[in-house]
């Protein structure tokens, strides 16, 4: 795995946790976790909605209904 964590197009790639610690038996610990698990201990980035054709208009066009609904 490579040490960087951007990729040249700028997204980002999953860094192993055990690569982080510097004890050795912390760093052999999740060494095992990823080995036996068979992917990497990694917490993904939060991704923000994608709204695709008219699915963002119809969310805006309901949360208005509802507000004067409210009122």
């Amino acid at each position: 795995m490579p040490k960087t964590s951007l990729q040249a197009t700028g997204e980002a790639m999953p860094v192993r946790l055990s690569s982080l610690f510097s004890n050795p038996a912390l760093k052999a610990a999740f060494e095992r976790a990823e080995r036996d698990n068979g992917a990497a201990l990694v917490v993904p980035a939060p991704r923000p909605p994608r709204f695709i054709g008219g699915a963002g208009a119809s969310l805006q066009w309901r949360q208005n209904l509802e507000a004067l609904e409210l009122a």
